[in-house]
């Protein structure tokens, strides 16, 4: 497994990789993990006998790196170099390499793999981001044509939506070298709160005031995530009703920006900025409402595991959310970029009591029969199979 980010609690893709790379570990597959070494991260252990080979890179204390920048790819580059020594190194010790992300890591490694005669899985983890396969096309003056060309040799790419899928085969990948399946959810980390007299005993430990309505957004604090749109949301809606708090999970490049903001829209008090938490379910189980703003994602591992703990959940209709999210049943749709139409949703919510427990009941049931991990994981198993056949 290789995951540039590797926590089981920051970053959608690293969590991910920590989760189905456990789960295999934990079924008897061998198994074992190429990631930065990243320092200041909260520290975490691995399962017992499960090996993790950290690689040295520049700006070894900064973990994200979605920023298109000259110091991020400096950092992604060396990262791709020191990831290749480390597959000669360890060549005698895996049949298949399967990426997290098809980025820099992937094209620089591609062929040195396919001369060791390894097999390649590579999951796109978001569309039309011009950094993964899928959207390279006509990019950096044409420079992503060759890396099209590169990628072409990849035994496998995981494509979590249709949207990715679709991209994927605009780029000239053939369908049979797609393999479709979703991002998951642990079980056994987000689920519903089984006693709802418990959510008030949660608030009070967490300084949470029992009668306020909780609006909860997680994710990173950056500019594809839209947070400033539902700060906008909520300085119309604070005109009508002053029992709304927002928590907002996460942190990142703009979060001294959306601070800001909320004091320019004389909404501070309204706003709790909690930054990163290790006990996000105990959030998650007090929430009444939850948000997902985003103009671009891939399959938003905050969207399913708020459905997971059986909330109402609002998201744009974008990318993987329209996979998972059926408008008015298990949740409500609105359109990117307005905030009208997230006021007015987040106001249905709060104020419909009887919708909001059906949507959130439904949204429950969507990811127990579709989303939990074995599910998911089986799917892999069976590719893994077939690869090495």
């Amino acid at each position: 497994m290789v995951s540039p980010l590797y926590h089981p609690e920051l970053g959608g893709v690293g969590r991910q990789a920590v989760a189905l790379t456990e789960y295999l570990h934990k079924i008897g597959v061998q198994v074992f993990v190429m990631c930065r070494k990243i320092k200041g991260m909260p520290e975490w252990k691995p399962s017992a006998g499960l090996r993790m080979i950290q690689i040295n890179t520049l700006g070894s204390s900064k973990y994200d790196l979605e920023a298109k920048s000259i110091m991020n790819l400096l950092i992604s580059i060396s990262f791709c170099f020191n990831l290749m020594l480390a597959f000669i190194r360890n060549r005698k010790e895996y049949d298949i390499v399967h990426f997290h992300g098809s980025s820099l890591q992937l094209i620089f490694n591609v062929i040195p793999l396919k001369i060791m005669n390894k097999k390649i899985v590579a999951k796109v983890a978001g569309a039309k981001m011009d950094v993964e396969a899928g959207s390279f096309k006509g990019k950096y003056f044409l420079i992503g044509d060759f890396f099209i060309r590169i990628l072409k040799r990849v035994d496998m790419f995981i494509a979590i939506t249709k949207e990715i899928r679709d991209d994927l085969i605009k780029d000239g990948f053939k369908r049979e070298n797609i393999f479709e399946t979703s991002n998951f959810i642990m079980p056994e980390k987000f689920y519903p709160l089984e006693k709802p007299e418990d959510k008030y005993a949660i608030k009070k430990m967490l300084g949470i005031e029992a009668d306020k309505k909780i609006i909860t957004f997680s994710g990173r604090l950056v500019q594809r995530k839209r947070v400033d749109l539902l700060l906008r949301a909520v300085s119309e809606i604070v005109k009508v009703r002053k029992d709304v708090r927002v928590i907002i999970l996460g942190h990142g490049e703009l979060l001294g920006d959306l601070q800001r903001m909320a004091i320019e829209l004389n909404i501070p008090e309204y706003i709790l900025f909690k930054g990163f938490v290790s006990n996000i379910l105990d959030y998650l189980h007090i929430a009444d409402v939850f948000v997902l703003t985003s103009d671009m994602e891939g399959m938003p591992n905050a969207l399913l595991e708020a459905m997971a703990c059986r909330l109402p959940v609002i998201a744009t209709r974008i990318g993987g959310v329209v996979d998972v999210v059926e408008d008015k049943k298990n949740g409500l749709l609105v359109t990117s970029g307005d905030v009208e139409e997230l006021k007015d949703a987040i106001l249905k919510l709060l104020e419909d009591v009887q919708l909001s427990a059906s949507i959130a009941e439904k949204a429950y049931e969507t990811i127990k029969e579709n989303y939990y991990i074995d599910k998911v994981a089986d799917k892999y198993i069976s590719l893994y199979q077939r690869l090495v056949a």
